[in-house]
């Protein structure tokens, strides 16, 4: 099937039936045939249109008569497409991509042929005059030009401002477009981390230790090792896992030891749950619970794949108390449901899909989660919550709230003396991730 082709479906699926880009550009991969070359134009033409989209409008709108969201959504993603194409891919020839969006036209929107190859043609001709590059130097406002050409709402960017600082957040936003690290995490249980760096560099792929996880090997140069990686026998015999240094980072913090009893109260997808059973060794017990039972069967798959024999998986809602556990958890993991702010490089339509409404129904569950666990936790205990976003109503606010309610918490500043610990690309390309440590008394 033509790349093209194949990604102007999974874009139509992402903006209009929300699917996530990451499991939509899954399947197709795994079931189509697509050549190399033509997987990685189609990866490139989803995930840069997703990154760039309100750019791409704006380019759109300085060279059409109609609105951008007044037109058939078949056309305004051919339009995209093709933009993109122009301005951020250097080897497509102009002609190239003017007939195979003409082709893509008379396929989807056969009557919007005329003005989908006017609306090219006219922005290949600015960019032969003007050139492509964004003149930062014409906006009084810098949020807003940062919010324009990097396609972050530019509620998003405050918040990046708010947390980081302005020197910080203006280099964090452009990363928000960029390809992040491909990170591992070694499964100690099955291997050490320099035996499995050389089991991989015999693939020809580049393998490094991580800055900031022990554990955490970084790799380069993957070519189609890749797309393929859960084919390989060494995925297969659970050697790693595929995971963001960040969030080893967050289960390192609460730091699990064997023996004890762990809940983790939003396990899916499993990631972290796996790490705690790592990290203490299969000894003790894990309770991992979810409200998605078809998430659950995908963490008890990564179980048997990664050899963890201490986790007891249950369908549970962590927002319906449980009396019987009430000061029964040596440790919990509160890594809480979220706007997700922090991963948008690796699903870009998050940034445009969040509502006021949606952010404080995720706050009031995040409350109801983090008082639960407050009340599992024993005498001395200690509780990890973390999101994966750079709000502080869903980050230091609901720390402040918790401790006012339960005076006997103690935060435990990190090894810097933070009470509260960020972590974002600027460290090592890590995803924006927030975590405080709790004591109980």
């Amino acid at each position: 099937m033509n790349s093209r082709r194949q990604a102007l479906e999974t874009l139509l699926k992402v903006n209009y039936e929300g699917a996530y880009s990451n499991l939509e550009i899954k399947s197709v991969l795994k079931n189509r045939f697509l050549k190399d070359e033509d997987r990685r134009l189609y990866l490139n033409l989803v995930y840069g249109c997703l990154q760039n989209q309100t750019y791409l409008d704006y380019i759109i709108k300085q060279q059409s008569n109609r609105p951008v969201n007044k037109l058939h959504k078949e056309v305004s993603e051919i339009l995209r497409i093709a933009i993109y194409q122009i301005y951020f891919l250097d080897k497509i020839p102009n002609y190239a991509i003017v007939n195979e969006s003409v082709n893509l036209a008379n396929e989807f929107q056969p009557q919007a042929k005329g003005f989908i190859n006017g609306v090219i043609r006219n922005i290949i001709r600015k960019t032969e005059k003007d050139g492509k590059d964004f003149k930062f130097e014409n906006w009084d406002n810098e949020k807003e030009a940062l919010a324009i050409r990097y396609s972050v709402p530019l509620w998003i960017v405050h918040k990046y401002y708010e947390i980081f600082g302005v020197k910080d957040a203006e280099a964090i936003i452009p990363m928000l477009n960029e390809k992040p690290p491909f990170t591992i995490r070694c499964n100690t249980m099955k291997t050490t981390v320099d035996q499995l760096i050389k089991s991989i560099e015999k693939f020809g792929v580049e393998a490094v230790r991580g800055k900031y996880s022990s554990n955490a090997i970084q790799l380069a140069n993957l070519g189609i090792f890749e797309s393929n990686i859960e084919e390989d026998s060494l995925y297969r015999e659970g050697q790693f896992l595929i995971q963001d240094q960040a969030a080893m980072i967050t289960v390192e913090r609460l730091d699990p030891k064997p023996g004890q009893r762990v809940l983790d109260m939003c396990a899916a997808p499993g990631g972290k749950t796996t790490y705690l059973s790592q990290l203490m060794n299969n000894e003790g017990e894990i309770i991992a619970r979810d409200v998605f039972p078809h998430r659950l069967k995908l963490i008890k798959q990564q179980l048997r794949r990664l050899g963890c024999t201490n986790i007891i998986l249950e369908d549970q809602d962590g927002t319906v108390f449980i009396n019987d556990d009430q000061a029964t958890f040596d440790k919990i993991l509160v890594d809480a449901p979220c706007t997700g702010l922090g991963v948008i490089r690796r699903k870009p339509e998050i940034k445009y899909h969040h509502s006021k409404e949606d952010r404080k129904a995720l706050v009031k569950i995040q409350e109801v989660l983090l008082e639960n666990a407050v009340r599992y936790l024993k005498p001395g205990g200690e509780l990890l919550y973390s999101t994966c976003t750079v709000n502080k109503d869903e980050n230091e606010n609901q720390i402040k709230k918790i401790i006012m309610k339960y005076p006997e918490l103690k935060i435990i500043p990190d090894e810097n003396g933070n009470d509260y610990t960020y972590t974002s690309p600027l460290m090592d390309g890590c995803d924006s991730f927030f975590m405080c440590l709790l004591k109980n008394g």
